[in-house]
């Protein structure tokens, strides 16, 4: 949709819930600034045998590459495995840490702590 007072309006394209994580809206159930932690992530949801695909988005200059699931009921595994579950990996959010520092509970799970 254009409006002709300021050109295109951006569309949303994750939606996230009143502390940060994604509401699995249009099926992303992630979203990492990190390609490489955005790959581990999907692998691990296929080994649990959730299909999903990675999906990138601009922001400005910088690439935030999201996980997209498309069955609703795999989505909510998804979201469960990846954030919620006490036997899942438990991570937080990029951006729940001061911009250009790594994320210390992706960082955590890969050294198995």
């Amino acid at each position: 949709m254009e409006d002709r007072q300021t050109g295109p309006k951006p569309e949303k394209e994750i939606e996230l819930d009143s502390t940060g994580y994604p509401t699995g809206k249009d099926g992303i159930v992630w979203g990492t600034f990190d390609v490489r932690q955005a790959e581990i992530i999907r692998n691990a949801l296929l080994t649990q045998r959730i299909v999903c695909e990675l999906r990138e988005r601009k922001l400005n200059t910088t690439t935030l590459h999201l996980l997209h699931v498309a069955d609703e009921r795999e989505m909510h595994e998804a979201m469960e495995f990846i954030w919620k579950d006490a036997g899942g990996l438990r991570l937080k959010p990029d951006w729940s840490y001061p911009e250009g520092t790594v994320n210390k509970s992706f960082k955590g799970w890969l050294n198995g702590l």
